[in-house]
């Protein structure tokens, strides 16, 4: 690191878009001289790519972008994403903010940051907001890999009208990036070492129709033919994606890891038809138990929203069951937040916050009980797994299906995959031996 080079901490809220998005500026920094440190370390630039999904995640952004302000005074402070580009006003109001720029721009801070210190004095806020339903698709990169799983950014935007989401006003219409262009960058990647890659997007599941249909799913296996890659992952999918043929396509390449997000949200008929969605519970099922007579060791994640206006006991309760009957390895729980200018927030029955915790008490009890239950399941088996980090005396990774697991050792496995045998559960992850 050249200890005279101006530094710079960028900071990610929210999704694995916005991460890879933070890791591509940070490739545009290093090009320009900067240093990047840490967020909890002194800098003379603060960037900090926010998010608004919910209302907790603009309460987050707040803070974040205050804690940049205390941190160094006299440092520059710059604000980019979701936060930003629908509510920037409002951020450029904020005190020590010196630039504010949306989701089709983001480049553009670090060209900012080189400007602001050249100037060398705080005066006013500047803003540079593009509309993302006419601005098209900002050309990045990363040059290398910023992590053992590492991120690329394959679409941004959705098409989808759901009554809660504010994401469609925030990223625009699906726009997808070329295929070439996705796995020119995951043949960069795989040179430097990185093993596994995650195509992900806004709506993944939508990738290629803007660009004459090609398929998500060819594009998963075409990223499997580039050496050096051993496993590659989907992001956050709908589950109407999930048809037959989809199935079969990734289950018929060894390459695509057995583990899958699924953007559920409900497990009620009535609450999906309020939300918007394109599929009802019985689809979802239907699917799933298609994907595991397929791929039998396969495991499911999920985004459940709980609390939605009008959801009856009896519509939670369907949610419990769909749950239980997918068996989901881990279910990110959110209480229906209302965000304003969406159809949700003016709805009618909106529910009490207390009954939005309680149920998700509950959902998170059961979620815990399925988790640890299929944990157990997979004692005395074998796994791959990619070791990530090092904590004391364990390296901890993840198997094919997303199991955690720590293993005692000297050696340094950072970045590698090994096959282990699953000997223990701690209660959070498998403790395993090599085979």
């Amino acid at each position: 690191m050249n200890k005279n080079a101006p530094r710079a901490a960028v900071y990610t809220l929210g999704c694995r878009v916005n991460q890879y998005e933070s890791d591509a500026v940070e490739a545009e920094l290093e090009s320009l001289g900067f240093s990047i440190v840490p967020f909890s370390e002194s800098a003379d630039v603060y960037i900090i790519n926010t998010c608004a999904v919910t209302a907790e995640s603009e309460r987050k952004s707040r803070q974040i972008i205050r804690r940049a302000r205390h941190a160094n005074p006299d440092a520059f402070v710059l604000v980019m994403g979701c936060f930003s580009q629908i509510k920037a006003e409002a951020v450029a109001k904020m005190d020590g903010v010196d630039y504010v720029c949306g989701n089709r721009n983001k480049l553009s801070v670090a060209e900012m940051a080189v400007k602001l210190l050249r100037e060398g004095e705080k005066t006013r806020t500047t803003s540079s907001l593009m509309d993302v339903e006419e601005a098209p698709l900002e050309t990045m990169s990363i040059p290398h890999a910023y992590r053992d799983r590492s991120y690329i950014k394959i679409e941004d935007g959705c098409d989808n009208h759901c009554t809660y989401c504010i994401i469609k006003k925030a990223r625009g219409n699906v726009v997808s990036r070329l295929p070439e262009e996705v796995l020119r960058e995951v043949e960069v990647i795989a040179k430097g070492g990185c093993h596994e890659v995650v195509l992900t997007g806004i709506e993944a599941a939508a990738y290629g129709k803007d660009i004459g249909g090609y398929p998500l799913s060819r594009l998963m296996k075409e990223a499997t033919k580039i050496d050096g890659i051993e496993r590659v992952r989907a992001g956050s999918l709908e589950p109407s994606v999930m048809k037959p043929a989809f199935c079969d396509e990734l289950a018929s390449e060894k390459k695509i890891m057995p583990s899958f997000h699924l953007s559920l949200q409900s497990g009620s008929n009535a609450v999906l038809a309020a939300m918007k969605r394109k599929y009802n519970r019985e689809q979802v099922l239907k699917s799933v138990e298609y994907m595991k007579s397929v791929m039998p060791n396969v495991t499911f994640t999920c985004d459940i929203i709980v609390g939605f206006p009008g959801e009856t006991e009896e519509d939670f309760l369907n949610t419990m069951d769909i749950a239980e009957k997918i068996d989901f390895l881990h279910m990110h729980i959110f209480p229906f937040s209302p965000r304003e200018g969406t159809p949700a927030a003016a709805m009618k029955n909106q529910i009490p916050e207390d009954i939005k915790r309680e149920r998700a008490h509950r959902l998170e009890a059961l979620g815990k009980k399925l988790s640890e239950a299929r944990y157990r399941r997979a004692l005395g088996e074998t796994r791959s797994v990619l070791f990530e980090s090092r904590e004391g005396e364990y390296f901890f990774g993840h198997a094919e299906d997303m199991l955690e697991v720590k293993m005692k050792t000297t050696e340094h496995l950072q970045g590698q995959i090994f096959t282990v045998k699953l000997v223990d559960y701690d209660g959070a992850r498998m403790i395993a031996e090599r085979v």
